[in-house]
């Protein structure tokens, strides 16, 4: 520990007044550059390659680094509780603090060590975690570093409220001073869509010796960010940039080789009215040690009034003489679908290819007539040239005038591009989804490992519900909420009934608003499990699939080659028996509707190309059957 630190904003503000300030770059690009996987806890590095951490420091502190920041910006509870580590928390971040300490002690000069805060928990994960406990993590975190380092960094936050939240735990759990930076998109505004001059406003009046923006973008974008928050403000701005847009390769992540480029942007961020100018994510030693040689020689642009001792012990004491308040998170926001008291018949399609548009159209309609209420797509198994289901949903809306229940799989979708989709979708009246993992797509031996796959359907539920109460993916808070119709998959003939009621729970609890099963071979098989959910509690409405004019070879592929699935022997049997005869597998839906009506709030009856005119025939039988209690 040094000396001169604790409640006073001196070791900061002696800085600033010398000069230009420059802090280090990327901690998590250098060390995933190293060899750490990227699944790898990086705060785990602290206490198990130490010697990898110090290093790194050193080499930012010899490449002329005023400030280096701990490795510490996942070593909170959630975080790391993600890889078991919840526990850990004290000594991966007092670890992380002493090593930078050692590093920071190789110089000559002053070096200030920061200790690294991020937002509590990632950006997919926040909706579904309480406020309180989101703070509660932070405290915990600011509680460990507090005597180990010389100021707090609390960087890469979305938006205003969160970086709000996480001021007043700083204030509460410490009295160091604090340099408070956000992120901003390609737009310039923060992912919640502030500005930056709205920035300065609200963060000029906090406890802070700086305010900034770092991360998520290159230096370019940020040139105008960092000139609007210095016309907003008084305080010294910071800014650590992105050395660019990363390259994916393989399990690797590639950033640009620009130390020029980027030494030319310092230049002109301090012009811009920058104080603090550092690196993030794919920066290096390199890009620090072009950035100190080319503002060593500057001055700041502007005048500063960085905040006082008395001030800030004043506001200190008013944020600690009472407890931060949580607003309790409301209850998820109820669906439109299914409706109660109401026995739903749904007709299934599959998705058409391009050249199928005018028949699947034609064919909706027809079926439409015949008594369906609503459609359901299903995507063609094993996958092939098709229109996009979302584009397949609106086509059914303007043409045929039927409300669609649109799946939705999340396997080699990332959930940002799964968010735009599904915003897009909503923006356009689609509001029934049912939430699937679905597979890899496999082009060779092995599903690519690299493919961008962010979450499974709990993980895309949460993602709804929190679009529904008004929070991205990110956990950033929207001007409007959705109103999404989340529905969820249900295995009837799962080899494990047990894991499968698991995995329902775990849905329902994720925001599920209604499950949808898989096709229905078995009834006797179907009604145990959903008595089973009956059993454990679970009452959200459930609709059956129903797909009677599937034939013998559907089966025998989920019999063979599904290892999760086990269907009984005797639905092999019946379904090859009404294969063959085209009626008789309309008496046998109808029978099945009858006997899971009890159970059920609707059924979605499947109805391929070929097999229109009895499907039209089902579903005028099935018509009959609507009233239910």
């Amino acid at each position: 520990m040094t000396a001169d630190r604790g409640g006073s904003t001196a070791p900061v503000s002696r800085l600033l007044v010398d000069g230009i300030v420059v802090c280090d770059g990327a901690v998590g690009t250098m060390l995933h550059s190293a060899g750490v996987p990227l699944d790898h806890s990086l705060s785990e590095l602290n206490t198990a390659a130490p010697a990898l951490v110090r290093d790194l420091h050193t080499a930012y502190v010899a490449a002329g680094a005023h400030i280096i920041q701990t490795n510490t910006f996942e070593a909170n509870r959630l975080r790391l509780a993600r890889f078991g580590l919840e526990s850990t928390v004290a000594e991966s971040n007092i670890a992380a603090a002493r090593l930078a300490r050692e590093a920071a002690q190789t110089a000559e000069r002053p070096v200030l060590v920061a200790g690294s805060i991020g937002p509590a928990t990632s950006s997919s994960a926040a909706p579904s975690i309480p406020l309180h406990a989101r703070l509660a993590a932070l405290a915990e975190q600011v509680g460990a570093l507090a005597n180990w380092v010389d100021l707090l960094m609390l960087e890469t936050f979305g938006d205003l409220d969160s970086l709000g939240h996480a001021l007043d735990v700083a204030a509460a759990e410490s009295d160091l001073p604090v340099i408070a930076q956000l992120t901003f998109g390609d737009d310039g505004r923060t992912l919640r869509g502030e500005t930056p001059r709205e920035a300065a406003g609200l963060l000029g009046q906090r406890d802070v010796v700086a305010l900034g923006a770092n991360c998520t973008v290159g230096p370019a974008v940020l040139q105008d960010v960092v000139a609007e928050l210095a016309a907003g403000t008084a305080l010294p701005v910071s800014v650590q940039p992105n050395a660019g847009l990363p390259q994916r390769l393989g399990k690797q992540f590639r950033y640009a080789h620009n130390t020029r480029y980027f030494a030319q942007s310092a230049e002109a961020f301090v012009a811009a009215g920058a104080n603090i100018v550092g690196g993030c994510c794919g920066t290096t030693p390199a890009h620090v040690r072009a950035v100190a040689r080319a503002v060593a020689p500057l001055l700041p642009a502007r005048p500063l009034h960085p905040a006082t001792e008395p001030a800030r012990r004043e506001r200190a004491t008013a944020s600690s003489s009472a407890p931060v308040q949580v607003q309790a998170q409301t209850g998820e926001v109820a669906g439109l679908w299914p409706q109660p008291d109401r026995f739903d018949i749904v007709v299934g399609l599959a998705t058409p290819s391009e050249h199928d548009v005018a028949d699947f159209v034609g064919r909706a309609q027809q079926l439409r007539a015949a008594g369906a209420d609503l459609v359901a797509l299903r995507e063609p198994t094993p996958s092939r040239a098709r229109v996009n289901p979302i584009a397949a949903a609106l086509l059914l809306r303007e043409r045929v005038g039927a409300e669609v229940v649109l799946p939705v799989e999340t396997a080699d979708r990332s959930l940002a591009a799964l968010q735009a989709d599904l915003l897009g979708a909503h923006a356009l009246g689609l509001q029934i989804v049912v939430c699937r993992t679905g597979a890899p797509q496999v082009a060779g031996d092995y599903p690519d490992p690299a493919v961008l796959w962010d979450v499974d359907s709990v993980g895309l539920i949460r993602t709804l519900r929190g679009l529904n109460e008004g929070t991205d993916w990110r956990g950033v808070a929207m001007a409007e909420r959705t109103r999404f119709s989340i529905g969820a998959s249900l295995t009837t003939m799962a080899a494990d009934p047990g894991h499968e009621l698991d995995r329902a729970e775990a849905k329902v609890r994720a925001g599920a608003g209604f499950l949808l099963t898989d096709i229905v071979y078995d009834v006797e098989e179907a009604r145990a499990v959903l008595t089973g959910l009956a059993r454990r509690g679970i009452d959200r409405p459930v609709i059956a699939a129903l797909a009677p004019f599937d034939d013998a070879r559907t089966l025998e592929r989920l019999s063979f080659e599904m290892p999760h699935l086990a269907p009984r022997s005797s639905a092999l049997v019946a379904l090859r028996r009404r294969s063959e005869r085209p009626d008789d597998a309309v008496d046998a839906a109808v029978e099945a509707v009858d006997e899971l009506a009890d159970l059920v709030r609707g059924v979605v009856l499947h109805v391929p190309a070929d097999r229109a005119e009895h499907g039209a025939a089902l579903l005028t039988r099935v018509a009959s059957h609507r009233a239910r209690p």
